[in-house]
C-alpha cells in the first residue's frame, strides 16, 4: 500500500489541520457530531475518554494521541462534558465506496476480487478489488463518488486496489494500481475534504490533492505527466517525493526518481482532414523535439466514449471506419522519452474525399553490400517521400526523405524486416496518400521484398520503444 509516502502526505494533511483555530462547522441530525468537509467535531458525553472516541470514530485506538494533540488535551480520561474534540477527515474510519462506468467502448473485460468475471455496462459498479484490462482500440471511464473520474486508454490494465471513504465527511480513500499501459485521472479537489488519491505501480507511486494527471507503465519504465495541478511522485519504498508542477513529467526507472522534465505544447492540425473509404486522414503540423502524435476521436465535446485512438506521424494518422461529420479531437505529442505532451481539444468537421489513385509501393531495385536502393512507379521530376520504418504502423521510422524523381538511396540497414511506403508530394505542398507498405527482408548476403504490400492494421501500437 505504499505507506511512507501515505504517511507523509497524511501528516501533511494533519499539520494543516492543527492550524485551524477557529472553523466554522455545520450542525449534523447526529446531535453529538456536526461535520464540515475537513472533519468532525464529537461532543463529549458522560465517561467519554479520547482511547474510546478514537476506538469508535477512528482508523485506530492508539489516534487518541494525536486526538489530544489536535484538541491540547493531555489526558485520556476526565474531559469536561460538552468539550468539542475535532477528529481530521484523515483520522475517520473508511466505509466502501464504489465507481461507476459512465462510458465504455470496444473489448473491455474486468474480474471482481474472487476473480469471477464482472459485466461492465454503463452504468453499472465496481468495486475494491476489481482488475479491469482494455484491448486494442477498446476504453473505459469511472467516476468516484466525488466526481473524480479515472480512464483507461488502449492496451491498459488496472486494480482498484483501495475504492473506501470516510464516515461521516465521504473523503475519498482512493488507490489505483496500474498493472500495464496508461491510466489517465482527472481528481476533484482534495484539499477541503482531505481526501486521498493514488496511482501507484510495481516502481512508483504518485500522490494527489487534486490534479489531472497521466501515469504510464512501459517496461520497466514508470512515466507520469502532469496536465492540470501537481503530483508527488517517489517510489515505494522511500519517503523523499519529488513534486511535478503543471505542463511537467518524469520517469522513473531503476529506483531512481528522474527528474522533471518539461512536456511538449500541444500539435495543432496542418489540413481539413478527409475520408475516403472508411478511412480518416489527419495530417499535423510538425513540432520541434515531437518523435510522434497521439490522436483520439469522439462525437461528442466530452469525449465519452471514445470512438478510436492512434498513434503516428505528423504527415499521416489514417482511423478505420470513421464517416464523413462532425467530431471532436484529442491532440498531443510525444517527446524523445516517451513522455505525452499537453493535450489539445478541437471540434472538426471531416469531409468526404477524393479517393486519388493508390501510389504504387516501392520495391528493392539492388541489393548493395553498403545501400538499398528503392524504385517505385512514377515521374522523374516529380517529389516524393519515401520512409522506412521498423513496424508496419511506421511508428519506429528508420530513415524518411523527400526525393525529385523515383528512386532513392539509403544506407543499408542491419539484419532484419523492414518496411517501405511513398507517397507523392504536390507542388502546392499537399500529399497523397502513402503506398501500401512493402516488408523488406535484411540478411547478411541480401535484401529482397517479402511477400505483397501489406497495409497497415489500424491497432494501437506502444510508439517509443
Amino acid at each position: 500500500m505504499h505507506s511512507t509516502l501515505r504517511h507523509l502526505l497524511f501528516f501533511l494533511g494533519l499539520v494543516i489541520t492543527c492550524l485551524i483555530t477557529a472553523p466554522a462547522f455545520a450542525q449534523n441530525s447526529s446531535g453529538n457530531i456536526t461535520i464540515n468537509p475537513s472533519g468532525i467535531v464529537y461532543t463529549t458525553q458522560p465517561g467519554d475518554t479520547l482511547i474510546a472516541i478514537a476506538r469508535e470514530l477512528t482508523t485506530s485506538r492508539s489516534n487518541w494521541v494525536a486526538l489530544g494533540k489536535i484538541n491540547n488535551i493531555g489526558k485520556d480520561s476526565n474531559i469536561p462534558i460538552g468539550t468539542g474534540i475535532l477528529i481530521p477527515a484523515n483520522l475517520l474510519a473508511d466505509e466502501p465506496a464504489s465507481a461507476t462506468i459512465i462510458a465504455r467502448t470496444g473489448n473491455v473485460v474486468a474480474t471482481n476480487i474472487n476473480g469471477t468475471s464482472i459485466t461492465l455496462t454503463v452504468g453499472g459498479k465496481l468495486n475494491e478489488g476489481s482488475k479491469i484490462s482494455t484491448a486494442a482500440n477498446s476504453f473505459l471511464t469511472l467516476q468516484l463518488s466525488d466526481a473524480s473520474r479515472i480512464s483507461l486508454p488502449s492496451n491498459s490494465s488496472v486494480e482498484l486496489a483501495r475504492l473506501r471513504k470516510t464516515l461521516y465527511t465521504g473523503s475519498p480513500r482512493t488507490e489505483i494500481r496500474l498493472l500495464q499501459g496508461k491510466v489517465v485521472s482527472r481528481v476533484s479537489p482534495l484539499n477541503t475534504n482531505k481526501g486521498q488519491f493514488e496511482v501507484s505501480t510495481p516502481r512508483s507511486v504518485a500522490g494527489v490533492r487534486g490534479t489531472y494527471f497521466r501515469v504510464g507503465l512501459q517496461d520497466k519504465k514508470v512515466m507520469t505527466e502532469v496536465l492540470e495541478g501537481s503530483v508527488a511522485v517517489g517510489l515505494p519504498t522511500s519517503t523523499n517525493v519529488r513534486i511535478l508542477g503543471l505542463a511537467k513529467g518524469n520517469i522513473i526507472t531503476n529506483n531512481i526518481v528522474g527528474p522533471a522534465i518539461d512536456l511538449l505544447a500541444a500539435p495543432e492540425l496542418k489540413s481539413v482532414p478527409s475520408t475516403d473509404d472508411g478511412t480518416a486522414h489527419f495530417s499535423l503540423q510538425t513540432m520541434v523535439g515531437a518523435h510522434a502524435y497521439h490522436l483520439q476521436i469522439a462525437d461528442n465535446p466530452q469525449l465519452l466514449p471514445l470512438l478510436a485512438e492512434q498513434y503516428g506521424s505528423a504527415d499521416g494518422i489514417q482511423i478505420d471506419n470513421i464517416a464523413p461529420g462532425n467530431y471532436y479531437l484529442r491532440l498531443s505529442a510525444i517527446d524523445k522519452h516517451g513522455l505525452e505532451g499537453l493535450p489539445r481539444i478541437m471540434a472538426v468537421t471531416i469531409k468526404e474525399g477524393i479517393i486519388a489513385p493508390k501510389q504504387a509501393s516501392p520495391s528493392v531495385m539492388q541489393s548493395e553490400r553498403h545501400e538499398l536502393v528503392l524504385r517505385w512507379p512514377g515521374e522523374n521530376k516529380q517529389r516524393y517521400k519515401v520512409q522506412v520504418a521498423r513496424d508496419l504502423e511506421f511508428s519506429w521510422l528508420l530513415y524518411t526523405s523527400e526525393v525529385e524523381g523515383n528512386e532513392v538511396h539509403f544506407p543499408r540497414p542491419d539484419f532484419g524486416t523492414y518496411f517501405a511506403r511513398v507517397q507523392s508530394i504536390n507542388p502546392d505542398g499537399s500529399t497523397t496518400p502513402f503506398s501500401f507498405a512493402q516488408a523488406l527482408l535484411v540478411t547478411d548476403q541480401w535484401i529482397i521484398n517479402e511477400g505483397h504490400p501489406q497495409r497497415p492494421k489500424k491497432t494501437l501500437r506502444n510508439v517509443m520503444r
